[in-house]
């Protein structure tokens, strides 16, 4: 990823619902506390897991 696209965290952002399902919350990523990617995707839409409904779940390390 280009610098100005990594991120330091995802976060949920509840002003858009997503584009596949309907639902909200969206994925936006968060890059030195502000924001500089807003998916228009929830979770499970955007990562094809069930699990990642729960935006507590967004930033943990893959098999933590």
């Amino acid at each position: 990823m280009e610098p100005i696209t990594s991120i330091d965290r995802y976060e949920p952002d509840y002003a858009h619902s997503c584009e596949v399902c309907g639902s909200t919350p969206v994925v936006s990523g968060v890059k030195d506390g502000k924001t500089v990617y807003v998916a228009t995707m929830c979770g499970p839409c955007l990562w094809n897991e069930p699990g990642a409904a729960d935006p507590m779940t967004w930033n943990q390390a893959a098999g933590a």
